[in-house]
């Protein structure tokens, strides 16, 4: 994941991902893309982690850099951050709102860069349609989010923790956020379809945790229509998007269901090391399944 203005923290005692995401504007999924081999679950004091700040952020400890050095700290930031220098803007040049700028280039005086474009190092970029890669980060993003999410939302109910309607409230508009990435590839109809079957999925996941909780043995009836509305999503997706290929792509996602199960089983018996072990190793699932759709729909 490219980020233009990245910094690097040192863990201070108390942190959590959940509190440095709300700190620094960004989201905890953004936190361990950037961080991959973080245990979330265990940050220590004193590590070091690469966070980027989102719109909004305002360091209160770092004061205005001198003319002519720009991006890098003239002081020693408080807190344990430091600004990773790399990206310079000549005096007069100007960029405009949704510009990123890879590390080690410069805009000369008066150029203009257009918006959404991407200037790399020792080229330059006129104005372009980067749909795809807007694409493939927003699918990442989405379903990256969407296993962190559903992580937190299930710990909160099998601890009968007061937030657990917020998580699930979060649930829920994560995935909207993902119908609404294929709202843009599929018509109306086809879209009706999905959610229907979407929100299935979630409905179901509800009622295997909650079988699961009452019995660690559990193996009912929702399990198995788990397993079976995840066919019937693959089948709808290769039928709306013929470059997906059905077989695998119902494998990803009972693989994704497996993991799911796995984390839970483990968490309740109190094997926490497994459980997180298999959370780690469920992001790289979500980042396959998520390329994967990507190609497909731009290969629409």
């Amino acid at each position: 994941m490219y980020c233009q203005n990245r910094i690097s923290y040192r863990v201070q005692e108390g942190d959590s991902l959940y509190k440095l995401a709300k700190q620094f504007h960004t989201t905890v999924t953004e936190l361990i893309l950037l961080n991959s081999g973080v245990n979330p679950y265990n940050l220590q004091t004193g590590m070091r982690l690469t966070i980027c700040p989102g719109e909004g952020y305002v360091d209160e400890n770092e004061s205005k850099p001198s003319e002519g050095n720009t991006n890098k700290p003239t002081k020693t930031p408080v807190g344990g951050i430091v600004i990773i220098p790399g990206t310079t803007t000549q005096p007069g040049g100007t960029t405009r709102p949704g510009t990123t700028t890879q590390p080690g280039t410069a805009t000369r005086p008066g150029t203009t860069t257009q918006p959404g474009t991407a200037t790399r190092p020792g080229t330059t970029t006129q104005p372009g349609n980067n749909m795809g890669v807007d694409l493939r980060q927003r699918m990442r993003m989405a379903w990256l989010n969407h296993i962190t999410l559903v992580k937190f939302y299930l710990i909160s109910f099998f601890e009968n923790l007061s937030g657990q309607n917020a998580w699930k409230d979060a649930v829920y508009k994560n995935a909207e956020e993902i119908l609404a990435i294929f709202a843009q590839y599929y018509p109306a109809s086809a879209m009706q379809r999905f959610r229907k079957l979407f929100m299935e999925h979630l409905r179901l996941t509800d009622e295997v945790a909650a079988g699961l909780k009452a019995d660690p043995a559990f193996s009912g009836a929702a399990m198995e229509n788990w397993y079976i509305n995840a066919e019937e999503i693959a089948s709808f997706l290769s039928r709306q998007t013929p470059a997906y290929n059905e077989t695998e792509l119902r494998k990803m996602f009972y693989d994704h269901l497996d993991m799911e199960r796995q984390q839970m089983e483990a968490y309740l018996d109190g094997d926490y090391e497994t459980d997180i072990e298999i959370y780690l190793r469920s992001q790289q699932n979500m980042i396959e399944l998520a390329d994967f759709l990507t190609s497909g729909l731009l290969a629409r």
